[in-house]
C-alpha cells in the first residue's frame, strides 16, 4: 500500500493555477489510495487512441499494418548523420529482415513534453535547467507543440499542449524547487499524456532530473511497460553524480559509484534505449546548453522508416526491432538508434494506424 499523500491528487476536474485536470484513474480510486500525482486527463493506455486529430502535414498515409520507426543515425563521435539514402538502412523484426516500404528524411514537427525535476535537491540547478529548456524551444521546429510537467512530491501538469512558446516560458519562470521526488509518477503520466494528446506523429519527452526517486506510486517496471506501449522517445538528462553519501572520491579523481546512482543511471539509460532516445549525464549544469542543442538537432534530423511486417499476426505479442546502417569508408561505422520494439495489434483490437 503506497503512502498517503495530499488530497488534491484525487480532486475530480480540479483547476490548478496553470492547468486543468481530470481524475487520474478508476483503478486507483477503487483501491482507495491517494497517489502522489496531480490529477491528469485519463488515458486508456492503448496505442492508436487519439482524442486529438493529427496534422495531415506530418503524417504518412498509414494503415493498421504499417510500422513506422523514427531513426537517429550517428557516427563514432556521436555526430548526427542527416543525409543517408534508403538503401543504407536494413530493418529487422524478431531477427527477420523486412522490406522498407516508406522512407523519409524530411524535418517534421514534434509533440514534446518538458518534464522537469523541481524537488529540493535540484534547487541550485533550476535556473540553468529553465534556461536550457528555453534554449531547446528556440531551436525547434516552428510547428512543434509543448507541454510542461514539474515534479517534486507529486507530478503536476503545469501547461498543457500548446504551440505558444510564451506560455511555456511564463510557466517555467514561475516554478520553484522544494520537496521530495516523484520521478516515476512523472514519467508514467507524461508518457501517457504525450501518447494520447500529442497531435504530431513524432512524440518525445525531455526529462531533466538528478535521478533520485523517493515518492512515487508507480514502479520502475510499470514505467518501462508504459514506454513500450507508447510511441514516445525519451531524452533523459541525469545529474546523478554523487547520489547518496556513499559516493566516494578517490585521490586519482576516479570515484566509486553508489548503488543509488547506479540504479538512477540504469533507469535513464533503459528509458533512452527502449524508446530510441538518448541519456546524458553531465558533470556540470554548464553542459546543459550544449545538451539542449544536441537534442534539438537530433529531433530535427531523424529518418522515418516504414515497413509491413512479414509475419503480421494480430496476437498482441512483443516484436523486437533492430535497424542497421551500412557504413562507408569516409565516415566509418554508423549507429542507428530507434525504439526497441512494439506490441502487435490484437485480433480483437479496433483498426488504427501504428505510428
Amino acid at each position: 500500500m503506497p503512502r498517503r499523500h495530499s488530497d488534491r491528487a484525487m480532486e475530480h476536474g480540479s483547476v490548478r493555477a496553470r492547468g486543468s485536470f481530470a481524475r487520474i484513474g478508476a483503478l486507483v480510486v477503487a483501491l482507495g489510495v491517494s497517489v502522489s500525482v496531480s490529477a491528469w486527463p485519463q488515458s486508456s493506455g492503448q496505442r492508436g487512441t487519439k482524442p486529438r486529430t493529427e496534422d495531415a502535414g506530418d503524417a504518412v498515409s498509414l494503415t493498421a499494418e504499417l510500422v513506422v520507426l523514427d531513426v537517429t543515425v550517428v557516427d563514432r563521435h556521436n555526430r548526427v548523420i542527416p543525409d543517408l539514402g534508403k538503401d543504407r538502412f536494413v530493418v529487422y523484426e524478431n531477427g527477420v529482415r523486412q522490406e522498407i516500404a516508406f522512407f523519409s528524411r524530411e524535418e517534421t514537427p514534434v509533440s514534446l513534453g518538458l518534464v522537469l525535476d523541481t524537488s529540493g535537491s535540484m534547487r541550485r540547478k533550476l535556473g540553468k535547467v529553465v534556461a536550457a529548456a528555453k534554449s531547446l524551444m528556440r531551436q525547434s521546429h516552428p510547428e512543434d507543440e509543448y507541454f510542461l510537467v514539474e515534479f517534486k512530491g507529486e507530478a503536476e501538469l503545469v501547461e498543457d499542449f500548446t504551440r505558444d512558446v510564451a506560455l511555456i516560458h511564463d510557466a517555467l519562470d514561475n516554478i520553484v524547487a522544494s520537496g521530495q521526488t516523484a520521478l516515476l509518477d512523472a514519467l508514467y503520466l507524461s508518457l501517457e499524456h504525450a501518447q494520447k494528446y500529442g497531435k504530431h506523429r513524432r512524440k518525445a519527452i525531455v526529462l531533466i532530473t538528478d535521478g533520485e526517486e523517493r515518492n512515487s506510486y508507480y514502479t520502475r517496471d510499470q514505467v518501462l511497460e508504459q514506454l513500450r506501449r507508447s510511441d514516445v522517445q525519451v531524452y533523459a538528462v541525469g545529474f546523478t553524480e554523487g547520489l547518496s553519501e556513499a559516493a566516494i572520491f578517490r585521490q586519482s579523481e576516479s570515484r566509486r559509484i553508489s548503488s543509488q546512482e547506479k540504479r538512477a543511471r540504469k533507469l535513464l539509460e533503459d528509458l533512452a534505449r527502449e524508446s530510441g532516445g538518448r541519456a546524458f549525464f553531465p558533470q556540470s549544469v554548464e553542459e546543459l546548453d550544449a545538451i539542449a542543442s544536441t537534442i534539438a538537432r537530433e529531433l530535427r534530423t531523424q529518418y522515418a522508416l516504414g515497413y509491413y511486417p512479414s509475419h503480421p499476426e494480430h496476437d498482441g505479442s512483443w516484436r523486437a526491432v533492430r535497424v542497421e546502417v551500412l557504413s562507408d569508408k569516409e565516415r566509418g561505422p554508423l549507429t542507428a538508434r530507434t525504439r526497441a520494439g512494439y506490441y502487435a495489434l490484437r485480433r480483437d483490437s479496433p483498426p488504427s494506424p501504428r505510428e
